[in-house]
């Protein structure tokens, strides 16, 4: 990607991400859960524009595109969507970092969500826990963005193994109703729910 292509991070995703860094927890932010909060949306470019503020921040960042069905992100970066997150999952002996995609953005990498196909089975909690583990060696911040929770089991797989979680609601287009379902579903499985961003699409 030419350097004068690169997309900047909003001022909005900057104050995020100096919020986030700010915060004293009992474990360190490491891995971030990004959630749409109604079935049915999609929010990828906030996942994206909270990976570039870290990234100008000087972390080495990397993004993993988990919805397996609608999988956006390595569009916007312009790189291949395979192997990626579907071939981990699947078992098909592709080394992780064979399925890291460099963007070409200073810090920042992509483990796309892979190939169309048929999806996997759910992962077990065990591999879940055990591909986090590996990713976490790679990057300082892991920014997963995931499809909604009331829909996708592998979304709550995946928040539980992760420091927190961050639902992405639209303004004036999500409904309450959904965000208390969403935050619901995530405290069931006892995962850190940190707040909401509103994104004004």
């Amino acid at each position: 990607m030419d350097p004068r292509s690169w997309p900047m991070a909003t001022e909005a995703c900057r104050i995020l991400r100096a919020n986030l860094e700010a915060l004293r927890l009992e474990h360190p932010l490491q891995v971030l859960l990004l959630i749409p909060a109604s079935p049915g949306e999609a929010a990828a470019e906030v996942a994206l524009d909270l990976g570039l503020a870290f990234a100008e921040a000087g972390r080495q960042t990397l993004l993993v595109d988990a919805d397996l069905e609608r999988p956006q992100l390595h569009e916007a970066l312009r790189v291949s969507p395979s192997p990626g997150l579907r071939a981990l999952l699947a078992g098909m002996g592709s080394p992780i970092d064979a399925a890291l995609a460099e963007t070409g953005i200073p810090g920042l990498s992509l483990l796309p969500a892979g190939a169309p196909g048929s999806d996997p089975r759910p992962p077990s909690s065990r591999k879940v826990g055990e591909l986090l583990q590996a990713l976490r060696r790679r990057a300082e911040r892991i920014l997963i963005y995931s499809p909604p929770a009331q829909t996708a089991s592998w979304t709550l797989e995946l928040a539980e193994h992760s420091d927190g979680a961050l639902l992405i609601a639209r303004v004036r287009r999500t409904h309450r109703a959904h965000l208390l379902q969403a935050r619901e579903a995530l405290e069931r499985v006892h995962a850190t729910v940190l707040g909401v961003i509103l994104w004004r699409a």
